[in-house]
């Protein structure tokens, strides 16, 4: 029988996390459950790691962390054939597919990707020979999959594109908060958004626009936020009750972002099953999202003459809004269900 193992780079407390989900005070996470569906052993290798070395500190200027390097050098030896290993992002599963690739009966090694596609990414995986160890390359974007297979010749049966999920049993439709005055226009998220082109496209709509752009590991990026904050704007730090009212608050869930290839997923998934009309920004990170366009009217990136007509339309046109709210409500139930997540990254784990 095989043995799996789950690990990732940053520890989350997720006893925590899954008391205030069975509360309903935030969402569930898949790792845990993930655990205990394959009877693994989850690693955070930044609590578990024993002493970092010299060599670890240097590795990890190539990337990762000092700590992923140690983890993935003192777990390696103690792993074999029988062994099933699942990384939640290259930060720990580039150190454990270098601390595995020259090892006679490795262990399978299963990395998910979510932005490789990055020169420190791109050095690092080809100077390590990550696809010589790595067995199956998972994300969310189908364009960090053709990166592997076009960058590091992986062949397509070694990649598998993982929809993101969301949990419906948190991020559902409700009633909106009482005594609303105007249409509310919400967006949320941090990493790679373009707030200063929702500016320009609401600054003068009778609408109000509120923001929660809080993230606790992403960074304010240039030209983000515009210069001056219209008056119809406003920025929040929800809490996770605070951040699903948001979203049944929201007339229009916008996700504006720059041109990338890996960002903006989570909330306007999260924004569908809240059942809520989703405007976004056509990138190549959302082009697995927008196609079909369920429940979501794309437009061009950095376009605010776009973003605004796209979301008068849905202001002025109510009962097409509704039909377009429910198309993607229901859309999250075939595509980004929870439980079904799970099962399918446990089904191809079980594979290797």
């Amino acid at each position: 029988m095989p043995h799996f193992h789950i690990a990732q780079s940053w520890g989350l407390d997720y006893d925590e996390i899954e008391r205030r989900a069975a509360e309903g005070n935030g969402p569930r996470h898949g790792p845990p459950l993930l655990a205990r569906r394959l009877g693994a052993k989850l690693y955070q290798a930044n609590q578990c790691a024993p002493a970092v070395s010299l060599s670890d500190r240097l590795r990890s200027r190539l990337i990762g962390i000092p700590q992923t390097w140690s983890f993935a050098h003192d777990v390696a030896p103690r792993l074999g054939r029988n062994d099933v290993v699942y990384c939640l992002d290259a930060e720990v599963g580039i150190p454990m597919a270098a601390a595995i690739r020259r090892r006679s009966g490795r262990p399978k090694l299963a990395v998910y990707l979510h932005n490789l596609d990055r020169p420190r990414g791109r050095l690092a995986s080809k100077l390590l020979r990550i696809a010589d160890s790595i067995d199956l390359f998972f994300s969310c974007c189908s364009s960090q999959l053709e990166f592997v297979r076009d960058y590091l010749k992986v062949p397509e049966d070694r990649t598998f594109l993982l929809l993101q999920h969301v949990d419906t049993r948190f991020f559902s439709p409700g009633p909106p908060t009482p005594g609303k005055t105007r249409p509310v226009v919400v967006a949320v998220g941090r990493e790679q958004r373009d707030y200063a082109t929702l500016a320009r496209a609401t600054q003068d709509l009778d609408v109000d626009v509120w923001v929660d752009a809080w993230s606790a590991t992403a960074r304010k990026q240039p030209g983000m936020l515009p210069r001056e904050v219209p008056a119809n704007m406003s920025f929040r730090h929800s809490k996770p009750r605070e951040l699903v009212q948001l979203y049944r608050d929201g007339d229009v869930v916008v996700v504006p972002m720059f041109p990338n290839k890996y960002a903006g997923i989570t909330s306007l998934i999260e924004g569908l099953a809240c059942e809520r009309p989703v405007v976004a920004s056509r990138t190549r990170g959302l082009v697995d999202y927008l196609s079909p366009p369920d429940g979501i009217s794309p437009v061009e990136p950095s376009d605010p003459d776009a973003m605004r007509a796209a979301i008068v339309r849905l202001l002025e046109h109510p009962e097409e809004t509704r039909i377009q709210a429910r198309q993607g409500y229901e859309s999250v139930d075939r595509r980004y269900h929870f439980e079904r997540y799970i099962e399918t990254v446990a089904t191809q784990l079980e594979a290797l």
